[in-house]
């Protein structure tokens, strides 16, 4: 499969790789070549503005871009009302959305045996292009920002033999059915899946020879964190529980090939103590499945996976405060994951954290596409893969596996800022295949705009809330291209104006923030 341990101290891959990938998909690069990062001021791109509308602030943070729609439904439930629809994913109708990822990228839907039968590029490209789609048009997007979340945190990197082809099924069986579940079925399913099989080596992972990789990235980033309390032993013996674990070969009986599979003959079935509890010898493929419940019941499991929400839905240095009362909930409810979210979307420290959360690509890509309310086809789920490879977020192509980052001085380089510059660009153009975009609608039915009330206008549709005097002073300036600002904008420069305006506010610092 490949001879090369995957860790983190064994990473990397050239840039262009996973860029090659794209060509052999069918895929064309949108912009340049990705280039090297230089270092930029996070602290200096903070909006400035004043604080949203609360109503604002949650629907920014718990979907991939404020849609039109969203708001006048967080609008007609109400703050607490909004949350709970999105935490109850099962009873929205996101058939649409289904409709045309079924439609774009059949491969999504297979079972792994035709599955195989298709070029993997193929079949990892449609899955990227899938989640793009998804985050754009799923009506159930706290859920999709939630498989973001789990898919980040139990890292597979796509570009790695067959992973291709078993991440579509892990992204279908495990993280999407368990995403708002019990984490201990999450754990489970995770350990179980081929991809993190084969992506951890665990299937090198016999009696004889114990290999660790698995086992110490299941407890240091799984559950209980780099610092919650495991030894090197516990390592080691986690390893031996976790002998055996593999996929099945074509002679197993009653197995297909690939398939999760245990080997008791690779299994080492002796007794062992892990984190102070002693499991007895003889229990086969159940070591390792009391291995994960005594991880998943950890206090450290509470608290680390508590922090990493926390960091993700409110702020890159949560409050001691939240994560305590988040931890909390997660050890009441025996890891009930929508439970624990609850407690953090309703929080007074969530309410109080507009603005604190740079977006990364994949959100500001979305983001903008829902709030022009920009039309997407599969084509252009497939154009924005080429827009995402070069901005740094292509999913599912991070090779460590601690998965994207989540903090801003992670993504605030100079680098970075041009290309989603040239982003706004792209979409204010509708210079972006397969991405529509109604131009004349943005005016909202302004009757003879001048500059003025068009500035006005577009910043309340795009960013929700009211320009600071300078910003606007700006933009005015910029559509009157040197005329009064209050005259009408000429019928013959109205749409180079309109195009103008949306790519000035999609270039505004505060969109980048959610």
């Amino acid at each position: 499969m490949r001879g090369e341990a995957r860790t983190r101290r064994s990473l990397l891959r050239t840039a262009g790789r996973a860029a090659a990938a794209l060509p052999a998909a069918g895929l064309s690069p949108a912009f340049a070549q990705p280039r090297p990062a230089v270092r930029w001021s996070v602290a200096a791109a903070t909006s400035g503005l004043p604080a949203p509308d609360p109503l604002v602030h949650l629907v920014n943070r718990v979907t991939f871009g404020a849609s039109p729609r969203d708001l006048a439904r967080a609008r007609q439930l109400g703050f607490e009302g909004f949350v709970e629809e999105q935490l109850h994913p099962e009873a929205i109708d996101d058939s649409e959305a289904e409709a045309k990822v079924a439609a774009g990228f059949p491969t999504v839907g297979l079972e792994q045996v035709p599955l195989e039968a298709y070029d993997r590029l193929l079949v990892a490209a449609e899955l990227k292009a899938a989640t793009v789609l998804r985050a754009v048009a799923s009506r159930r997007q706290l859920f999709e920002m939630m498989v973001d979340f789990w898919s980040n945190h139990f890292n597979v990197h796509h570009d790695d033999g067959p992973v291709a082809y078993f991440k579509t099924i892990e992204d279908r069986e495990v993280i999407r059915r368990h995403a708002f579940g019990r984490f201990r079925d999450l754990l489970g399913g995770s350990a179980r899946s081929p991809a993190m099989i084969v992506y951890l080596d665990n299937f090198t992972n016999v009696k004889s020879s114990p290999n660790e990789n698995y086992a110490r990235e299941l407890m240091e980033l799984h559950t209980l964190g780099v610092d919650g309390g495991y030894t090197h032993e516990d390592v080691e013996e986690v390893a031996r529980a976790f002998t055996g674990w593999t996929l099945s070969k074509i002679g197993n009986v009653g197995r297909r090939r690939n398939q999760f599979y245990f080997d008791a003959l690779q299994h080492d079935d002796g007794a062992r103590t892990i984190l102070g509890a002693q499991i007895p010898a003889g229990l086969g493929v159940g070591h390792g499945e009391r291995v994960l419940d005594l991880l998943a019941a950890h206090p450290s499991c509470a608290r680390f996976l508590a922090t990493k929400l926390c960091r993700r839905f409110v702020c890159d240095d949560p409050p001691a405060s939240l994560i305590d009362r988040a931890a909390a909930t997660f050890t009441a409810t025996g890891g009930d994951i929508r439970e624990v979210m609850r407690v953090i979307l309703l929080s007074g420290e969530f309410r109080a954290s507009a603005d604190q959360k740079l977006k990364r690509p994949l959100e500001l890509v979305a983001s903008a596409l829902r709030t022009l309310e920009a039309r997407i086809s599969p084509e252009g789920a497939r154009t924005l893969l080429a827009v995402l490879q070069v901005m740094g977020q292509l999913p599912f192509d991070w090779a460590p596996p601690n998965g994207y980052p989540d903090v801003a001085d992670a993504w605030g380089n100079t680098n970075g800022l041009l290309d989603r510059w040239n982003l706004a660009l792209a979409l204010g153009s509708s210079g972006l295949p397969g991405v529509k975009l109604d131009l004349e609608a943005l005016a909202g039915g302004l009757r003879r705009p001048t500059p003025a009330t068009l500035a006005g206008h577009l910043a309340g549709r795009l960013l929700s809330r009211e320009l600071d005097a300078a910003d606007l002073r700006q933009v005015v300036r910029h559509l009157a291209a040197g005329d009064s600002p209050t005259a009408p904008i000429p019928r013959s420069r109205l749409r180079s104006a309109i195009v103008g305006g949306v790519s000035l506010r999609l270039r505004s610092r505060c969109i980048q923030w959610r």
